[in-house]
């Protein structure tokens, strides 16, 4: 047996997420991986994901790992055999050989993701990338957005910004959070340890909201107090968020 790691990318707009269901194999990433690979071992093989991105968010470094029960395929065969039977919206980056000791998901330190949004007095309006974008129909100011994002930084109870409310390791660390404005986009990349779930979407969409005035500059201290969802913003739409880079 031979333990593989995968980078991969995919468009997550036809997705439920990563993360299978039972039933929904063909509506996940993972559920896709893996009946490829029970078609080509003839057996079940778990792909295990070091995140999972929600329905809808797509992914350009999202790694996995699994066991291969025998060592028919090299690393080069198993790459043609991915690319031969994935559909269009979901390639393989790379394939290598790694320690059996290797878990994609424990052994992640952080995750970057990126979020984007077309400005209302950009140039024009986006043509291939409107699909991948949040087209503002407000004026935002970013001087603002900057401001509120460095209240984020580090680590801090992030129960306000979840829809899991059942978890129990709300405590997560931002290790970085940048806002980078073009002059048709708003760009923000965040990096942490970890992420709830929607916990991405609620943070830009906190963003957003004191961006455009709606809600005050104190609102995420009020937030972290409180642990509530009612002192949050809006869950930003999953189109325009996408899975950068995984870190070990």
């Amino acid at each position: 047996m031979q333990n593989y790691k995968m980078m991969i990318a995919y468009d997550g707009r036809k997705y439920i997420g990563f993360n299978k269901t039972k039933g929904n194999l063909e509506k996940s990433i993972q559920g896709k991986l893996e009946l490829i690979l029970s078609k080509l071992y003839e057996k079940e093989v778990e792909v295990i994901g070091a995140v999972n991105t929600d329905a809808g968010v797509h992914a350009k470094g999202q790694i996995v790992n699994f066991i291969a029960p025998d060592n028919r395929l090299n690393e080069k065969e198993l790459f043609d055999y991915f690319e031969k039977y994935l559909t269009d919206d979901i390639i393989v980056l790379s394939v290598e050989p790694v320690d059996e000791r290797f878990h994609s998901r424990y052994l992640m330190k952080s995750a970057t993701y990126e979020y984007r949004l077309w400005k209302k007095d950009a140039p024009n309006r986006p043509l291939f990338e409107r699909r991948y974008v949040n087209l503002m129909n407000q004026t935002i100011n970013v001087a603002k957005i900057k401001e509120a994002a460095k209240e984020l930084l580090g680590e801090h109870d992030f129960l306000a910004f979840t829809t899991n409310k059942k978890t129990r390791k709300s405590i997560k660390k931002i290790l970085s959070l940048d806002v980078r404005e073009t002059s048709h986009e708003i760009i923000i990349t965040m990096k942490a340890n970890g992420f709830l779930l929607n916990m991405e979407r609620v943070i830009v969409g906190t963003l957003i909201q004191v961006g455009l005035g709606q809600l005050p500059m104190d609102i995420i201290q009020k937030a972290f107090k409180s642990k509530d969802m009612k002192d949050v913003g809006h869950k930003a739409s999953a189109d325009a968020l996408c899975l950068l880079s995984i870190e070990y």
